[in-house]
């Protein structure tokens, strides 16, 4: 009797202490997501007051920050953030790094601001858990982050009408589950990544004169030798020109010269030109 009454108190106890920090940890996350809201706030120049009408930190009832404009919370009733998105709002800034407290976010749509600048190097840091991010139609500078590569869940990537330059790091390529994928309409340059996805078209590319490699043209392909030959062969046809000119044009002088003096002015002629 003594010995059950003992494990009855290590099994109270125990479970104690796990509810004691699965509640340290609901309450450290739903801390951390507020924070992440109020610095993404606070980052971003609110031009439209979509922000500044809809998110009212003053509520502290539970899940409050789910009635946001733009959140998408796990639950209703708690403050996890499962989505956030903010297109088309008229938000100016850099990319707020303020997300990576949403430290259970899975999705990050700004796509359609006014939002410029590089992206974070530790950009994986940042969005760990994300599956979904889109940042297209904005102003965004620099080379795409190699870090990508790292965020293992991406399933739709969308970096199109921006103004990133240099090259795509091949290592995105190794995003196993990605489906959807642009970058059209940007300055870059340089050899795609080697997505095995039949839905990663030439239009994910788009407007990039400078890529190469499938589904473009193939990098040194013929089509783009032919307008290196094109120049090389006008080259050639001024130059023949130039020596056609040379070597022709005494012996039309000579055709026209008196036909008496023609030898000695010929000599001439020839001592001159060798000269």
């Amino acid at each position: 009797m003594h010995l059950l009454l003992r494990k009855q108190d290590a099994g109270i106890f125990i479970g104690s202490v796990l509810w004691l920090l699965l509640s340290c940890g609901f309450s450290f996350g739903v801390e951390s997501d507020i924070n992440c809201l109020k610095s993404i706030k606070a980052s971003l120049e609110d031009t439209l007051g979509y922000l500044n009408s809809s998110w009212d930190f003053n509520n502290n009832t539970e899940g409050f920050i789910c009635n946001f404009l733009g959140v998408e919370c796990w639950h209703p009733h708690e403050s996890k953030v499962l989505n956030i998105k903010l297109s088309d709002m008229g938000l100016k800034g850099q990319f707020p790094r303020g997300v990576e407290n949403c430290t259970s976010l899975t999705g990050l749509d700004l796509s359609g601001n006014m939002l410029s600048g590089p992206l974070p190097h530790d950009i994986d840091k940042i969005l760990t858990w994300v599956t979904s991010l889109d940042l297209s139609s904005n102003s965004f500078t620099g080379q795409i982050p190699l870090q990508l590569s790292n965020c293992s869940y991406l399933i739709v990537l969308k970096l199109d009408n921006n103004k990133f330059s240099g090259t795509i790091p091949p290592e995105l390529g190794q995003l196993s589950k990605i489906y959807t994928f642009s970058v059209a309409n940007n300055q870059l340059s340089g050899q795609v990544p080697n997505f095995n996805n039949p839905s990663i078209t030439v239009d994910s590319y788009a407007n990039n004169p400078g890529l190469c490699g499938k589904p473009l043209e193939v990098c040194g392909s013929p089509a783009k030798k032919s307008s290196i030959v094109k120049v090389l062969n006008s080259n050639n046809v001024a130059i023949a020109a130039a020596a056609g000119f040379g070597f022709g044009f005494p012996f039309s002088f000579c055709f026209f010269l008196p036909r008496a003096p023609s030898v000695r002015y010929l000599v001439v002629f020839a001592r001159r030109f060798k000269s």
